[in-house]
Formats: C-alpha cells, sequence, structure tokens
C-alpha cells in the first residue's frame, strides 16, 4: 500500500513538473521579444505606445504578468518594468494587486493539492528550511518579517504557506502588505529610468543595493534566529504540559 502511495505521488510530482516546465518555456520564449524592446529608449516607448493603444486592457496584461511572477517562481520582478510603463504610483499599485492575485492563486493551488504540489516545485532545501511555519501559533508575525526581510525566498515561502495554520484572508492582508516597500521602492527606480533622471535613479539604485546587501548578509541569520524561538517555544510548552 505504502509503494502504490510512493509511486503515485511520484507520478503526481512528473506531471506537475512537466505542466510547470512547459509554461516556464513558453513564458521564457514569450518574454524574449519585451526583453529587449525594453533594454532601449526607443523599445521602451514603442511598448508604451503599444500599451496605450491598447487602454484598460494593458493594465490587465500587466497584472497577469506579476500574478505568474509569483507563481512562476523563476520569473525574474517585474515591478521595475510596472515603473517604467505606468509610472511610480501606478506601477506600485498594479505590482501589488498582481501579487496579491498571484498569491491567493498559490494558496487555493496548494489548499487543494496539498504538500506534493509544493514539493514539485519548490527545492527541497527551502521545503526542509521553512517547514517550521508548520507548528508555530506566531505565523502571522512570523511570516511578516520573513517577508519583510530583503533577500527571503518571498514566492517559494508562498507555496509554502497554505500548509500552516493560517488562512487566506489573514496571509493576504496581514502579510502581504510586507511586500509593499520593497514594491514601491522597485517601481519608482523604474520610472525614474524611464524618465532619465539620474538622480532619482542613483538614489533608487543605491537603496535596492544596499538592501540587497543587507539581505545578503542577514537573512540566513534572521531565519535562523526565527526557527530557534519557535524551537525554544515548543520546549517550554511542553514541559508546562508535562507539569
Amino acid at each position: 500500500m505504502k509503494n502504490k502511495i510512493n509511486k503515485d505521488s511520484l507520478k503526481y510530482r512528473i506531471v506537475v513538473f512537466i505542466m510547470y516546465f512547459a509554461v516556464l518555456v513558453g513564458l521564457t520564449v514569450a518574454l524574449i521579444p519585451l526583453a529587449r524592446l525594453l533594454m532601449s529608449k526607443d523599445g521602451m516607448e514603442k511598448f508604451h505606445n503599444i500599451l496605450e493603444s491598447y487602454k484598460f486592457f494593458s493594465v490587465f496584461v500587466f497584472l497577469f504578468v506579476q500574478a505568474v511572477q509569483v507563481v512562476v517562481v523563476l520569473i525574474p520582478p517585474v515591478q521595475i518594468v510596472g515603473g517604467m510603463l505606468f509610472g511610480g504610483l501606478w506601477g506600485s499599485l498594479l505590482s501589488l494587486l498582481g501579487l496579491w492575485l498571484g498569491s491567493a492563486v498559490v494558496f487555493l493551488a496548494v489548499k487543494t493539492a496539498g504538500k506534493p504540489l509544493v514539493e514539485a516545485i519548490i527545492s527541497k532545501k527551502n521545503v526542509k528550511k521553512f517547514r517550521f511555519l508548520e507548528d508555530t501559533d506566531k505565523i502571522t508575525v512570523i511570516l511578516f518579517v520573513l517577508y519583510l526581510i530583503p533577500g527571503t525566498p518571498k514566492d517559494a515561502i508562498t507555496y509554502i504557506v497554505p500548509l500552516t495554520k493560517i488562512d487566506i484572508r489573514t496571509f493576504l492582508l496581514g502579510v502581504l502588505p510586507a511586500r509593499i516597500p520593497s514594491v514601491v521602492i522597485s517601481a519608482f527606480f523604474g520610472n525614474s529610468i524611464y524618465k532619465e533622471n539620474y538622480v532619482l535613479t542613483a538614489v533608487f539604485g543605491a537603496v535596492i543595493v544596499a538592501l540587497a546587501i543587507f539581505g545578503f548578509v542577514f537573512r540566513e541569520k534572521a531565519v535562523s534566529n526565527v526557527r530557534k524561538f519557535i524551537n525554544r517555544k515548543k520546549i517550554v510548552e511542553n514541559e508546562q504540559n508535562k507539569q
């Protein structure tokens, strides 16, 4: 019976991986022309004019791409592009809305499919690293801190979150707002590039680099400290239950 379950799980992972890989390849091929356009000022102007010709439809296209970034975790952040195309304010708002939509899709998908979906998409290293999230009552605060720290694999964590005790409403309204600072900075950085405002570009670029360095230096330590805090709390609770 156990062997049958393992075989079914393996088949499920293979199917999910093939579907995931197919989507990833398709999106990569589809985004190559866009990447080429955005590499020059003239290209950005041309793409901006194309979007303006489609009016509100362009907004939905961007929301879709931003949402897909969460679902397909290997796609690089598109908030900078949002700032180039829609300005700092609207680029930020649309990026955040896309992040919320993508996160909601991932949450509901994992709730439906369960852990095999997570194991098929997320590396074993990340699944093991953040497994401690499944057994804590302080999940909202801990997740908020993790999403706030630069450099943590937020899109990977989004796949692990549905396996915890948190509900979708608390996750979307109580945790995801932690992504607002990084999204806003990225969008305004993209807008400053598009407007060729070199002073603001340098300022936002310096902030992004500083946050990246901070995240690189402290993210592992922060995750380790959170894990130790949860483990100590469990030990204390077990001792109290024994008494």
